[in-house]
This record gives structure tokens, sequence and C-alpha cells, in this order.
């Protein structure tokens, strides 16, 4: 069984003891950092001295944005508890075989990839969401060394996130641009998309990538950097890679995220001083689910180390499967989701009373059940509150999706049409 039919048999039959497991969707944290304004230097990329590596870029872009109706979001809510069955536990992901020679089968490993996050719009009309912070990213990087490396971003328009959003967007009078509350102050986006950018510094000697697990010797990239040949020696067992992806969380990227939210500032900095006092911990289903993602779409994974990642995703307690989602290019996939969490935003930064609240929100990775290609990481609202008190359960606050990728022989080029 290939990495597709293992996807596709993880869809099938959910086990009626899981049928109120939640979807899940990725960590937006950081990506509602992205506030900030657009500058392709301040783009994510990895930079490590003397080679540039592949990397995702969703968490920390910013852009202006577009008016046109996002073709999932909240167009198809999922409701939280819907079907699903737990991963691993059918023998779906037992048997796993490559479906192609474990070097690569190109000269360039590249990635085309939209980032976008949710904002609130109060109008007397009536609320509707958008998508801003919305931006585009391309990168390759060649399998060998004097292949080289590139970097290109634009900013894309922001726009309604649904259909039902376009129309309350409209009752507004069409404005085109948006004032947003963004992490910890208020930023503008608007209609306008930019030109693609050549980043200079992101042209670099190839043959170099992102790998699994940290490396304790680096102070520059906190992760190891892998080779083709490296990622070819990988273990394919299922249990080998869930150690290597999923390490004890520890110093300060072992402080819970979400309790970060409600913490005192000074807290935080003495946190921040002394990441030592805080006590290691184990990595939540939806931090996994986000490494698993990463993986899953910055790595050039051989086909047996890819399958065997997607089962050690599976067999993750409060990991789950859901059938028929769509990604916000409309796409329709089958998703590995982790269970929904609870967030808290209070006024401890200057967050205005009408963004303050608890809601609670879900993580998952969709897969095209196809080719069983990594087609996007969603946040979706699992309980409305808070800021998004006017929005149903299912509407998606936050996404990286991947418009294409994997390898190619011709030198890789970003396409010139914009992806909406």
């Amino acid at each position: 069984m290939d990495e597709l039919e293992a996807l596709t048999a993880l869809a099938a039959n959910p086990a009626p003891q899981t049928v109120a497991s939640g979807r899940a969707r990725l960590e937006a944290e950081a990506r509602r950092a992205a506030g900030a304004p657009a500058r392709l230097s301040g783009r994510r990329r990895f930079l490590p001295p003397r080679a540039t590596l592949f990397t995702g870029f969703g968490l920390t872009l910013a852009g202006a944005a577009a008016v046109a109706v996002l073709t999932s979001g909240t167009a198809t809510p999922r409701a939280p508890g819907g079907p699903g069955a737990p991963g691993g536990t059918d023998g779906s992901f037992l048997e796993v075989a490559a479906k192609a020679d474990l070097l690569p089968s190109g000269r360039y490993w590249y990635s085309d990839e939209i980032q976008g996050q949710s904002y609130m719009q109060r109008p007397k009309s009536g609320p509707y969401a958008i998508i801003g912070a919305h931006s585009e990213t391309y990168q390759y990087v060649g399998a060998q060394r004097k292949d080289g490396s590139g970097f290109w971003g634009r900013d894309l328009p922001s726009r309604p996130a649904s259909a039902g959003d376009a129309a309350a967007w409209r009752r507004a009078g069409s404005p085109s641009s948006f004032r947003v509350w963004s992490n910890d102050h208020h930023w503008t986006y608007t209609t306008k998309a930019t030109a693609w950018e050549d980043d200079p510094a992101g042209r670099g000697m190839g043959g170099r990538f992102p790998g699994l697990g940290p490396d304790r010797k680096s102070a520059t990239t906190g992760k190891k950097s892998m080779t083709v040949e490296g990622f070819a020696a990988l273990p394919t067992d299922p249990a080998a890679l869930a150690e290597l992806l999923f390490p004890k969380m520890t110093g300060f990227d072992a402080l819970d995220p979400l309790g970060a939210n409600r913490m005192p500032k000074e807290e935080m900095l003495r946190l921040k001083q002394n990441p030592g006092s805080i006590p290691p911990r184990d990595m939540t289903p939806r931090e996994k689910i986000s490494a698993g993602g990463t993986a899953l779409k910055d790595m050039p994974l051989p086909p047996k180390v890819r399958s065997g990642l997607m089962r050690a995703l599976a067999a993750q307690p409060g990991v789950h499967t859901v059938k028929n989602v769509r990604d916000p290019l409309g796409r329709e996939g089958v998703a590995l989701v982790a269970d929904p969490v609870t967030r808290t935003v209070t006024g401890e930064y200057g967050t205005p009373k009408v963004e303050q609240g608890t809601y609670s929100e879900q993580e998952e990775l969709v897969f095209d059940p196809k080719t069983g290609a990594l087609l996007s990481q969603q946040n979706v609202l699992a309980r409305p509150g808070g800021p998004y008190a006017a929005r149903k359960p299912g509407a998606v606050l936050s996404y990286w999706i991947v418009r294409s990728g994997g390898w190619t022989d011709a030198e890789p080029t970003p396409p010139a049409k914009l992806p909406f």
C-alpha cells in the first residue's frame, strides 16, 4: 500500500466511538503576529550561514489583500464533533510502500505557498470577515550545491472570507481598505496586490534542506539541516519518525502558547530571561499537526518516509481523520485533525474590548485523496465567542495553502496569475 492508498483507507469507515471527535486546526498565534508592514526582507526563509535552506513562510508574513470570495472558508462550515476515525487504529497505515526511488526524481525542490489570516469588520450595516495578511511566497532549492536557491514574495489582495461575508461587504459599500486589530496594534489592509519581488537574500547554494529534529550543535538554525542523501537514510518506521518529529518541548518552547495569551507582561519577561524555569512537556496534538505539516511541505521526503510520517501523525493521541473537507482554494480533501482547544484573549496587551473573549479553535492538515499530496494547513473555529462571536463553527481563521510544489527538472519561476 502506498501513501495515497493509506490516506484513502484512513478516511474510510470511521469508528462509532469517535463520531464526537473534533477536527483539528493549525496554531494561528504566530500568523496573527503578521500585522506588520509587508516587506520582503521580513518574510521568513531559511538562511543559515553560507547556505540557503528551504522553509515555510505562513507564520510571519503580512500582506495587503483582495476583494474576491473565498471558495471554502465559511461557505461549507464543518461543525465540531463531525465524523472521524482514530488514526492508526484500523490498520490502514500498517503497510506503506514507496512509489518511487528514495533519491529525488528532479533537480529542484520548490514550493508555492499562500498565507492568510481572518479579521473581523464591524460596520453599522453588519459584521463580516475578511482575509488579510494575505501573501504568496515562492522558493526553490536545488538538489546539489551548484543548483542554487531562490525566493520570491508578493502581497495578495484582502478579500471577504466567504460568500456571506462578500454580501455583507457589499452592504457596507464595498470598501477597498480594512482597519484591523493584529496582535498588539491596528493595521490597515487593502484590496491591492503587489508584483513578485525577487529577494537577493534568498539566492544561495543548493543541496541543503531543513531536517527532522533539533540540532543541538547549531545556534543559528535551531534545527538540523539535511541533504537529499540524508533524507534517504531516514527511518521509515512510524515510531522512529515520531521520536524525531515530536521531541520533548524544553526552555521557552515549553511555554503553553494558549496560557501565554493570558500571562502578564512581567511574567512573560521573567520567563524569557530564565527559560530554564519552564518545566519540559510533551507536544500537544495541535503542535504535532503543525510539526507534521511543516515537514511534509518543506522537506523532500522519500515516499516511504513521507508515508511513515503520515502514519506517525495518524497514530498520535488526540489526532483523528475527517472526510469531505475543502481547502481555501476549494479543493476537496481528507484531513488529519487534532482535538479542539480553547483560547482566551484578554486586554493585557491593549486588545480592544470587542476583540477580547473566549472561543475554541481546531487544526487540520488537508490531503488530496487522489494523490496523497498535502494541500493546506488550516485553523478553524470550533465554538464561536470573543472576537469571533458573530461567526459560525467551521469558519477558517487562518491558513497556509500549498498551491503547488515538489521536484522539477526545470529551474522554477513564480506564476504570474493570482491564485484567487
